[in-house]
């Protein structure tokens, strides 16, 4: 009985091939003339055109019938494909299969006659065994052999091929273009031909009552494109919470009107038969019902504003002024034509409804942690209204069941921000910065969310960075980027519990979380769920939530939501503690300057830089003792912008290149590696050899990089740099000898380790030899001198077997290292990045030792003249 299963799947497969395994007689030989297979195995050099045998999903061979289609051939029906947020329009094929019930579907099948598909794996099986017994399938495995549930096809068969389900299929065909066909020249002996160039693919999406399978076919260039959607016939539905295999079973279908009012929205049909649109209801419509608690409320308030005077205050806060809307017209606003499963309209998808120029906003949001077993995966929304019931089909038509009213939609965000009296400085800073233009933009992919500060939350800003901001700068836009998103944000989409985050037009985070507030904090407390607020960053609370606009929704917000990327870099300098660059810059009366500068990238020394440099210690001298003479001082202002460079540019974007600054005069910027293994990657920037520490603080339009050096424009090259310094005068007696001083006047790009004066003197007996002997000081000096920009910061710790190395203009190669200090070969760097305007000058403690250039050795055996090198560690 252990082999009992085996026995069984032996059985299973010798039944199966005894009624239709393939006759391997009819292959025929691919490399006879022809070279086809019939069973559908494509050779791939054969000018037959058979279709490759795919494992595809099974599709419904047919017969249609002539008359059905105009201008088409007979069996072929050619129809488009369903676009991204485009309702299907071409003619769909609705086809019942063998289980459907025609009673039933209101699909109204076209004409055909329905044929099992040989490619149907479930057909096919029970044609075999059917065939063989002569009996039903239920027979065989249930009556016939009870307990041999293995054999049960009904037990673990998918809801879309069992009963009550309808089918609709798409097709479109493309000819192939004469550039993919491509012939192929084979070698050999018995044929050339083209090749067979197939591809097929397909993809299937499976939802509570619908299966969708798209395959497509490239055969030699001739594209076949098939979408065929399974689904519960009308009437038919899978039960919502059965298990995952459960099949389309009956359910009751009544009158829309009165599947409205069975979802508890009777007030809602009561005001449509008030209207006289009981017509509405006679054809194919979506409708989107209202709760009554909430159509009374509603309606209450509509009764107050209409006999009620205004109040102010609470005027200036409405979306739109709903005492010239007629009830006919609420009604029609919550109306659309044809039928929207929720499932089958994508998120931010615009329905129009009955009311013209009006539509209703769809927008989808993933569940919480707490809601993994609700009905549906995911929540929906109607103009930010939650939709609680969704998909109760009728006899006609769908309904979709809202939480509150959903009031017609006919401005701008822009446009609702006019017309409040509480955003009269947020108005000013949009029209100044351009983004209003953003804000009044139109069409079906317009979509924004904005946190709109009121009046009260720009007053809690510093007067100067109000100022600065009603000026319209480069920071005003940051600030105002900081609000707004690219999406529709509903406060549906934050969570109880947890905490939800998106990001804004800044790819900056934006954080929300549902707090408990104070009953002191809140003027009306009639409900309870005013205790509960939404915080941004936990800084704003939103204190209206979905004010809904053609083009997105505004959330109206407390507190400004501060971001660096939208501060003055004088507010980013102090945050840093940048204060003695600060200062400088205050001292100067460049701050208003500095403060509008845009598209810069501002590389600034830390307070210790200014402390351990001869230059940065004169400026804080400057700002101890003469204060006053830093006002307009020209030698300052050169200072200070020669650390600014344009353009804005991240660490992520810097390259070995010169960057130039706010005086004229260049920065050059240079990448290093520190990984021992991966030499390719450069993970350290200098800047005139000083090294970047923090880097990449956003401010106003700009960027911040803190730099642990003074910069200072070099104005010499180096040969001249090493004339001006009496302690390098024997090294450049040395480069005159050898003929070299135009070479350092003329490079580009150059290190040059220098021996001070005292190195010479130590080995002067040495020294006095190599000037008599003049290719002798050229080989000496030229291994002192490296085409390339080292600088110290880029010189890391090196030990075998991960030893770097640099080359010099004579081809030496130095070993590069670093203990207690920089070494280059045998030799320690004292003084580190003297720069000049083509290179940099490293100050060295002793002469570099290198070997004397053997001359190429002819080809042939090798020579034994000299003895072998070894290296011993």
């Amino acid at each position: 009985m252990k082999n009992f299963p085996s026995i069984k799947l032996v059985f299973l497969l010798s039944i199966l091939c005894s009624s239709r395994c393939f006759d391997f007689q009819n292959f025929g030989d691919p490399f006879s003339e022809g070279g086809g297979s019939d069973i559908g195995l494509v050779w791939p050099f054969s000018n037959e055109h058979h279709e490759p045998f795919s494992r595809e999903t099974p599709e419904l061979e047919y017969e249609s019938n002539p008359q059905d289609s105009i201008g088409q051939q007979p069996g072929s029906p050619v129809v488009g494909l369903e676009r991204d947020r485009e309702p299907l329009e071409p003619d769909v094929e609705v086809l019942p299969t063998k289980y459907g019930n025609p009673e039933e579907n209101k699909r109204h099948p076209v004409g055909g006659t329905y044929k099992p598909s040989a490619s149907d794996p479930s057909t096919l099986f029970q044609h075999h065994f059917n065939t063989l017994f002569n009996a039903p399938e239920s027979n065989f495995f249930s009556g016939a052999f009870p307990g041999f549930g293995f054999f049960d096809l009904n037990v673990n068969k998918p809801w879309w091929k069992g009963e009550n389900v309808c089918v609709e299929r798409e097709e479109q065909e493309e000819e192939p273009d004469g550039d993919d066909n491509h012939e192929i020249a084979v070698d050999g002996s018995n044929f050339h031909s083209f090749g067979v160039v197939n591809l097929n693919f397909e993809s299937c999406a499976e939802k509570q009552n619908k299966h969708v399978c798209t395959s497509f076919k490239n055969h030699n260039g001739r594209k076949r494109t098939v979408k065929v959607t399974r689904q519960c016939c009308h009437g038919y539905a899978r039960p919502r919470n059965g298990p995952s295999n459960a099949h389309c079973e009956k359910f009751d279908l009544y009158p829309i009107a009165e599947t409205i009012e069975r979802l508890g929205a009777k007030e809602f049909i009561t005001t449509l038969k008030k209207g006289g649109l009981e017509s509405l209801l006679n054809g194919d419509v979506t409708v989107f019902a209202v709760l009554d608690g909430a159509y009374t409320k509603f309606a209450e308030q509509m009764w107050e504003n209409n006999l009620v005077a205004f109040d102010v205050a609470g005027r200036t806060r409405r979306q739109v002024d709903i005492s010239g809307m007629t009830a006919r017209d609420l009604i029609l606003a919550h109306a659309v034509n044809g039928s929207y499963h929720i499932e089958d309209v994508s998120n931010e998808q615009l329905l129009k409804t009955e009311l013209p120029n009006t539509n209703i906003r769809i927008n989808i949001f993933p569940r919480g942690p707490s809601e993994r077993n609700a009905e549906h995966p995911y929540r929906y929304t109607a103009n930010c209204a939650p939709l609680v019931k969704l998909n109760r089909e009728a006899e006609k038509g769908i309904v979709h069941v809202a939480d509150r009213v959903l009031l017609p939609v006919r401005n701008s965000i822009m446009q609702i921000i006019r017309a409040r009296d509480d955003m009269t400085v947020l108005r000013t800073i949009l029209e100044g910065t351009g983004l209003d233009k953003t804000l009044e933009e139109a069409g079906d992919d317009k979509h924004y969310t904005f946190f709109a500060p009121n009046d009260d939350a720009f007053l809690k800003l510093d007067t100067d960075i109000r100022r600065k901001l009603k000026a319209g700068n480069g920071c005003a836009t940051n600030i105002l980027k900081n609000h707004i998103l690219d999406i529709t944000f509903c406060s549906l989409a934050a969570l109880n519990g947890v905490k939800t985050s998106t990001y804004n037009l800044l790819s900056e985070k934006l954080e929300f979380e549902r707090v408990s507030i104070g009953k002191s904090e809140v003027e009306d407390m009639s409900a309870e769920k005013k205790l509960q607020r939404i915080k941004i960053n936990g800084i704003a609370t939103i204190q209206e939530t979905d004010l809904m606009g053609t083009n997105g929704v505004i959330h109206v917000i407390d507190t400004v939501l501060s971001t660096n990327s939208g501060m003055p870099v004088s507010n980013t300098l102090s945050s840093r503690n940048l204060t003695i660059f600060k200062q400088l810059i205050d001292d100067a009366g460049l701050e208003d300057e500095f403060d509008s500068m845009s598209n810069k990238t501002f590389f600034i020394p830390s307070d210790k830089a200014f402390e351990q440099s001869e230059l940065g210690q004169y400026w804080i001298q400057q700002l101890k003792e003469y204060p006053g003479s830093l006002r307009d001082n020209a030698r300052l202002k050169e200072f200070l912008k020669y650390h600014v460079g344009e353009p804005l540019t991240k660490t992520s974007d810097l390259q070995e290149n010169m960057i130039k600054t706010a005086t004229g005069e260049e920065l050059r910027v240079n990448l290093y590696t520190t990984n021992p293994v991966f030499s390719n990657i450069l993970n350290r920037a200098t800047v005139n050899c000083a090294r970047l520490m923090h880097f990449d603080d956003e401010a106003c339009g700009s960027v911040v990089h803190e730099i642990d050096k003074v910069l200072e424009a070099p104005k010499s090259n180096v040969y001249d740099a090493l004339k001006a310094n009496p302690d390098y005068s024997m090294f450049v007696t040395l480069i005159h000898k050898g003929n070299l001083t135009g070479l350092l006047s003329t490079i580009n790009e150059t290190t040059i380790f220098v021996p001070k004066n005292d190195v010479f003197l130590e080995v002067k007996e040495w020294y006095d030899g190599i000037l008599h002997n003049d290719e002798e000081a050229d080989n000496v000096i030229r291994s002192h001198i490296v085409p390339s920009v080292i600088c110290c910061a880029g010189i890391v710790q090196s030990d075998w077997p991960f030893i770097r190395t640099t080359e010099t203009i004579n081809q030496q190669r130095l070993k590069l290292n670093r203990n207690r200090r920089p070494q280059v070969q045998n030799a320690g760097v004292t003084k580190c990045d003297i720069v000049a305007k083509n290179g940099i000058i490293h100050e060295i403690n002793d002469v570099i030792s290198t070997e004397k250039r053997r001359p190429v050795e002819p080809q042939g055996f090798p020579s034994f003249t000299r003895p072998l090198t070894f290296w011993f560690k």
